[in-house]
């Protein structure tokens, strides 16, 4: 792969990512300001990235987008962690610059920004966050520092969720369980059900109870737009945030540290949407 023109790249790196939206949504915030550029994703798995991360550097690539499943160990290879990253552990972008790799973490706000649209005040909710990887990770640093009154987390791996919340420096009630049906089964009147976990994309099925009484339920897996924990949780009355949302503003936010461009993504939505089936 070679770049013969004054093109500046960008690109996702991830695995089992053909189907990602952000090329769509990158290419578009290039034109729309002018800029020529190219982003393209990199399917590529941990024993490679480096070899890969090294070689991107080499064709001048001016910044990354980083998914599952390397947010976490893709930190080994940077030269240096905006505060943020720094204490969430988790890079989702990256900044090539003067021959230094910067890692930022735009997923919090990201996160957090179609949340502030549905509470004003999070003292008193409870939270129950599904999955433990590097984008919970995000999400219970910035549940956290809204101040939220109670955070279950539910994974697979009860080992990597108690290494999440030892890392915080907290007084919230915090804690954490084996991702069971017996467990999602005792679960009752939750404020906010975050999914981080790519369900459909391991094919992993989870029944809700009917009686779980969620109030507020976010899917941060965005296609389909529909997954089956998003119609679930319709089927429960629950207020419903779509991943397709968290995705947009996180991207705006990578948009700005690449190019120094606060670009409004409004006029993106109803093409997203319509890539989506919507």
């Amino acid at each position: 792969m070679g770049n013969n023109s004054d093109q500046i790249l960008y690109c996702l790196l991830g695995n089992e990512i053909k189907n990602s939206l952000s090329p769509t949504i990158h290419n578009n915030l290039l034109k729309s300001n002018n800029l020529n550029g190219l982003y393209i994703t990199i399917n590529v798995d941990s024993a490679n990235l480096k070899g890969v991360i090294n070689t991107l550097c080499k064709l001048n690539f001016r910044g990354f987008n980083v998914t599952i499943p390397h947010k976490t160990n893709i930190i080994q290879y940077l030269d240096s962690l905006d505060p943020l990253a720094q204490e969430v552990n988790a890079v989702n972008t990256i900044l090539h610059d003067n021959k230094k790799l910067i890692g930022y973490n735009t997923d919090v706000e990201g996160f957090m920004t179609p949340l502030h649209g549905k509470i004003k005040n999070f003292d008193n909710k409870k939270a129950v966050i599904l999955g433990a990887g590097g984008a919970s990770k995000a999400v219970l640093y910035g549940l956290t520092q809204a101040n939220c009154k109670e955070i279950i987390i539910l994974n697979r791996s009860l080992e990597n969720a108690k290494a999440n919340i030892s890392k915080l420096n907290s007084d919230i009630s915090i804690s954490c369980d084996k991702l069971t049906q017996q467990n999602l089964d005792s679960l009752s009147d939750v404020d906010i059900l975050v999914n981080t976990i790519p369900l459909n994309k391991t094919n992993t099925s989870f029944i809700f109870n009917k009686k779980l009484n969620v109030k507020i339920a976010y899917d941060l897996e965005y296609i389909p737009k529909e997954t089956n924990f998003i119609k679930q949780m319709k089927s429960i009355n629950a207020d419903v945030i779509y991943g397709y949302e968290m995705l947009m503003a996180q991207a705006k936010l990578s948009f700005n540290i690449w190019t120094g461009i606060s670009s409004n993504t409004d006029s993106l939505n109803a093409k997203i949407l319509d890539l989506l089936g919507e």
